[in-house]
């Protein structure tokens, strides 16, 4: 069983997570993916060994617009 991954997002509240490489995906309400990448959260580590993602305000870095690592599959998610 993969471990715990929340994303707390400022508007959309918590959301199951899984980081990829330096991206953070998060599955929003509506089915769609959100990425944002380290630089832009702080990490919290969870009592039970999975890792809360905490939107901290800060822009990406420099060349991520570029990025192109593709999201896990939905079924990876899990529930929050």
């Amino acid at each position: 069983m993969p471990k715990t991954e929340i994303l707390s997002h400022p508007t959309l509240g918590k959301l199951p997570a899984r980081q990829v490489l330096e991206c953070i995906f998060a599955l929003s309400p509506e089915g769609t993916f959100l990425h944002h990448h380290r630089e832009e959260v702080n990490t919290t580590d969870l009592a039970d060994g999975g890792t809360l993602y905490a939107m901290n305000g800060q822009s990406p870095a420099s060349g991520r617009e570029r990025c192109r690592v593709i999201p896990p599959f939905v079924r990876e998610f899990g529930t929050v």
